[in-house]
């Protein structure tokens, strides 16, 4: 973000820096600065979610904490709380009809929130901060369950949202690529890509390729059929930042290169970069030849059973 703002107004600057870098001090100090001068600016830090006007919220009052008196704020505890930053305003970007980010309502569409779990239950249990999401393996494994099973026919793979209760992924940014691929010489593969599919293009705007989601609750089932004495694989590859690498920073390096300064263009260069080495292998399954009879193939590692609470 600190690589491409230099080259946009002041208006457009802090639009971006009231969810990415939201205290005023934190604002001050960017605007205040010559291009690419800001290096860093601490991201969401404990301010921006718990003083207000100079006063410190809690979701409960504690008269004394090393950082004073703590007054509580019922807000804290509701998702409206984190729309500001997860959910667009009706008004926002639509493509499709639908809006590029459309967390909390997606939310409350869903057996989630009538069950009264929201998002501190998943992203902060036990009052963590640590804030995981699809970027965290263990997070990403607690959201997708997935069996593969061998038959006479080949395989079959079944791969479902039980523990996110929104889409699974809710934003375009990752994608989560399933493959299918026989281990004979015929080298067959069968391919499916989960993602809100979009394309910018500067002339035509948004457009939407495909949107291949999976809602709370919902499933997805692949096969690849397969000769009897044949193995196979399947991969299910999680890449958290593929649209930042393959479409957004290229096209912000080509648009807005020239107006930057080195400073910040080297920046906007090295956040493509990590952006294409942030993907990991969520699952992966081997299966063996026809043996007989129909057998769950091994996977690694191992599914978490879904939660007993989990909405259906």
């Amino acid at each position: 973000m600190l690589g491409q703002l230099p080259a946009f107004d002041p208006e457009t600057q802090v639009s971006c820096l009231n969810c990415h870098a939201p205290t005023s001090e934190q604002q001050a100090r960017f605007l205040a600065a010559e291009a690419g001068r800001v290096q860093s600016l601490s991201g969401v830090d404990c301010v921006a979610c718990h003083v207000r006007r100079h006063r410190r919220h809690g979701p409960d009052a504690k008269p004394i904490t090393p950082h004073g008196r703590v007054e509580a704020l019922p807000l804290l505890e509701d998702a409206a709380f984190c729309s500001p930053c997860h959910q667009f305003p009706d008004w926002g970007e639509r493509v499709k009809g639908k809006l590029l980010e459309n967390t909390e309502q997606e939310w409350r569409a869903s057996p989630y929130a009538l069950a009264g779990i929201g998002c501190r239950d998943c992203h902060m249990p036990a009052g963590s901060h640590a804030f995981k999401g699809i970027h965290d393996p263990g997070m990403s494994r607690k959201a997708l369950w997935v069996e593969v099973r061998r038959g006479w026919e080949g395989i079959a793979l079944r791969a479902c949202n039980v523990g996110a209760g929104h889409a699974l992924p809710t934003y375009a940014t990752p994608r989560i690529r399933v493959t299918l691929r026989s281990g004979g010489p015929e080298g067959a593969e069968l391919e499916h890509i989960i993602q809100r599919r979009l394309h910018w293009d500067p002339d035509t705007d948004w457009t939407e390729v495909a949107d291949t989601r999976l809602g709370p609750g919902q499933a997805l089932r692949l096969a690849l059929a397969l000769e009897p004495g044949v193995d196979a694989e399947a991969i299910l590859l999680v890449e958290p930042d593929a649209f930042y690498h393959e479409q957004v920073y290229p096209s912000l390096e080509e648009s807005i290169g020239e107006a930057l300064d080195p400073v910040s263009l080297q920046l906007l260069r090295e956040a493509k970069h990590r952006a294409g080495r942030t993907g990991f292998v969520l699952y992966r399954a081997w299966c063996p030849p026809w043996p007989g009879q129909e057998v769950a193939c091994a996977v690694e590692p191992a599914p978490p059973h879904p939660q007993a609470d989990t909405p259906r």
